[in-house]
């Protein structure tokens, strides 16, 4: 049997563990039902319908309270959550009849109390009141608390003008929630759409994946100094093609500030020499704002790939933007040192004959005094 069940989404909710489980006990419950073994299929309906019930009972109820709803029966589960509000009556009196087919697993009780064989018409009824269930009780949760970290997720992945709600989205989003966002689930999911084969990718997707998550450490600042400190960790211990994924997709500059100084000098070091270079002429985001780290030591290194892509017959708007920005915000300590360098290399063009870029290098040695 072909079965068009799609799997519902349990992205609302935020526990590992029992998401995890639901998620293979979902993939078991397909499997049954496609290979027309109906009372395997209605059982395991079943024991899900009884698991979202219980679990959303746990979000709901103080912590003191879990260990004795994780003993409660699929009766006492539904008449609590409908009592409650959390599914409607319907939704109700359908997960009621789904009683009788969790007790196919017990012959004897199936004799005595005459329960119906199962068929497939009851197996594609009762498997597909899981997706009903969810749908409500991820309803019910989101009203409250606003989107998972997984949900968000889910909606940049699929829908192409999600960016622009994302603000929306975020305002609505509890504060553990976005530090998930940005700490792991972003991260992961940049990760694994950068992995692919035949080239059969979508690179929007991680377009879209980064936006978010710019917009996410904007909407919550307490988080940078945590989303900042993962990038040096991962720099240290990652390998090259994690680090500099990272670095692309969602490190900047301007966040070396939430570093302690050894980890500043580390992360600058390694932007100057491995991002610097293969940055293209128009886009110098991942470096935008590394001025005020700069030093006397690395400030050449800095330059050098920068001017490569000013000092030529098509200059890059974008690298004169960049390098006067940049120039103009660096320590105060590092301003004369700057200012001796960019004049050496402009008297260097000069006897060159290259006048044209010896004034042009003398125009930037002018904005580092630029008084702002």
């Amino acid at each position: 049997m072909s079965s068009s069940t799609q799997a519902p989404p349990f992205d609302y909710i935020t526990a590992q563990h029992y998401r995890s489980i639901l998620e293979a006990d979902f993939v078991e419950m397909q499997t049954c039902l496609q290979a027309g073994a109906w009372k395997a299929a209605m059982v395991m309906a079943g024991s899900l319908i009884e698991a979202i019930l219980v679990e959303h009972l746990e979000w709901l109820s103080p912590p003191s309270e879990e260990e004795r709803l994780r003993k409660i029966m699929l009766a006492e589960a539904i008449t609590r959550c409908e009592s409650l509000g959390e599914i409607s009556e319907t939704a109700a009196k359908l997960c009621s009849a789904v009683k009788d087919y969790r007790n196919l697993i017990h012959p004897g009780k199936v004799v005595r109390d005459s329960v119906a064989p199962p068929d497939q018409n009851n197996a594609v009824i009762v498997t597909a009141l899981v997706g009903k269930i969810t749908q409500e009780v991820a309803a019910k949760r989101n009203a409250r608390s606003g989107f998972t970290a997984e949900q968000l997720l889910r909606k940049v992945e699929l829908d192409t003008g999600a960016i622009a709600i994302v603000p929306h989205l975020l305002r609505q989003m509890r504060t553990q929630e976005k530090a998930r966002l940005l700490l792991e689930v972003l991260p992961a999911a940049y990760a694994r759409h950068s992995t692919y084969e035949d080239f059969a990718f979508d690179d929007t997707v991680l377009a879209r994946i980064s936006a978010a998550y710019r917009l996410t450490l904007s909407d919550s600042p307490e988080h940078a100094e945590a989303a900042a400190r993962q990038f040096y960790t991962l720099m240290v211990s990652g390998d090259s093609t994690e680090i500099f994924r990272h670095s692309r997709a969602f490190f900047r500059a301007t966040e070396i500030q939430y570093l302690e100084p050894q980890e500043r000098a580390a992360v600058v070091d390694y932007l100057i020499d491995s991002v610097a270079p293969l940055q293209d002429e128009d886009d110098f985001s991942q470096t935008a704002g590394i001025g005020p780290f700069l030093t006397v030591d690395n400030f050449a290194q800095y330059l050098a790939p920068v001017l490569r892509h000013v000092l030529t017959t098509r200059p890059s708007k974008a690298a004169r933007h960049h390098l006067s920005v940049e120039l103009i915000s660096l320590a105060e300590d590092l301003k004369p040192e700057a200012k001796k360098h960019l004049t050496r290399l402009a008297r260097l063009h000069e006897k060159r004959g290259n006048t044209d870029y010896a004034a042009e290098l003398t125009e930037y040695a002018e904005w580092v005094d630029f008084p702002f």
